[in-house]
């Protein structure tokens, strides 16, 4: 029988580019890549345009988003389909430019909410004619409880004044870090400059709400335009992202100094309108980000084994880690390989029918 060039339809080739990116995302060792990265829901929130940070609940059940530079005072927590399950309203006027929020649970054994009004205010100052912005603030709240609903009066609320210790005038910040157990506040300026590294600077051990807590210089950090930064729940991770990237460390006995002197794990981030926010989920295994502008996603990135939660010492969270990656590359290959499966049999029925 004569050799036919065939030519493959085009449902199959749909077929397999569809399914190829499945497939080639089960890599030895079950590592994700940027393929991993999953919509995990869409903020339809019409209030929520300009959002600047992102943190999770206890539970994971709620995140935290609030708009940025002079815009709303209200903490909005959305559900897990992106509404708006409740807000919380802070003072009149306390966001000049609100950049970034952190979720923690302190060594009182209380959950506390921590808004970053750290920002450079660039241009409502510069509308107003001001000059460089000096004087920053932290605001803090108590967590209401996940099932809260409507518009939620913050418990416990504290104003914390900031200024750098340096005296520089129009510093700009986007990452607000606060560790878990202790409460100490750290900010990581933001860079314009390609070639200029962020900085890290740490507040006093204990904020004082009655003068102003100086911000110490700490060092230098291998990020540049940082806008977005989080502790893992339980603190034994830290993280920084910029526009496209997440730089990851281990934290080592508490020492945030010590540990940003390593060499982060770089996670490659979904593209994005404006990234701004990340967080880490609840069970520390993924990152979650989000961008400013309308309708915007929040996606769900897997984390590498490197600074995945599965490697710590706990053996039960290295068992569920290692379970997850197995099962996860489990059902990619086997979608992968059903898709080849299909073509095979279109492709063997195409020749049949023509010969």
């Amino acid at each position: 029988m004569p050799i036919r060039l065939y030519r493959a339809p085009s449902v199959v080739l749909a077929a397999l580019c569809a399914f190829w990116p499945t497939a080639a995302a089960a890599r030895a060792g079950g590592d994700p890549g940027p393929l991993d990265a999953q919509v995990l829901e869409v903020v339809t929130d019409t209030r929520i345009t300009q959002a600047s940070g992102l943190a999770t609940s206890e539970n994971g059940r709620v995140l935290y988003s609030h708009e940025d530079s002079g815009r709303s005072t209200d903490v909005f927590a959305l559900d897990a389909k992106g509404r708006t399950q409740f807000t919380v309203r802070l003072p009149a006027r306390s966001n000049q430019d609100w950049e970034d929020l952190a979720a923690v649970r302190l060594r009182s054994g209380k959950r506390a909410v921590y808004v970053g009004d750290i920002g450079d205010a660039l241009r409502t100052r510069q509308t107003a004619r001001r000059s460089g912005r000096r004087d920053y603030t932290v605001l803090r709240f108590d967590e209401p409880p996940a099932n809260s609903t409507g518009q939620v009066t913050p418990a416990g609320l504290a104003t914390y004044h900031l200024r750098y210790a340096d005296g520089v005038a129009g510093r700009n910040a986007e990452t607000l870090l606060v560790q878990p157990g202790t409460g100490r506040v750290f900010v990581v300026t933001k860079t314009e400059s390609a070639q200029q590294r962020a900085s890290l600077w740490e507040a006093p051990a204990s904020l004082n709400p009655q003068g102003v807590n100086l911000l110490r210089k700490v060092l230098d950090v291998p990020v540049t335009r940082a806008s977005g930064g989080a502790f893992s729940p339980s603190g034994d991770r830290v993280v920084i992202r910029n526009d496209d990237t997440a730089y990851v460390w281990w934290v080592t006995d508490g020492d945030v100094a010590r540990s940003l002197t390593e060499r982060p794990t770089e996670v490659l981030l979904p593209q994005q309108r404006q990234g701004e926010g990340v967080t880490f989920t609840a069970d520390g295994h993924s990152l979650l980000v989000d961008s400013e502008g309308a309708d915007q996603p929040i996606w769900r990135v897997p984390l590498p084994s490197s600074v995945n939660a599965m490697s710590t010492p706990s053996a039960a969270r290295q068992d569920a880690g290692a379970a997850g990656g197995q099962h996860t590359t489990t059902i990619a290959l086997a979608i992968g390989g059903a898709a080849f499966a299909l073509a095979a049999v279109l492709i063997g029925f195409n020749i049949r029918r023509r010969a």
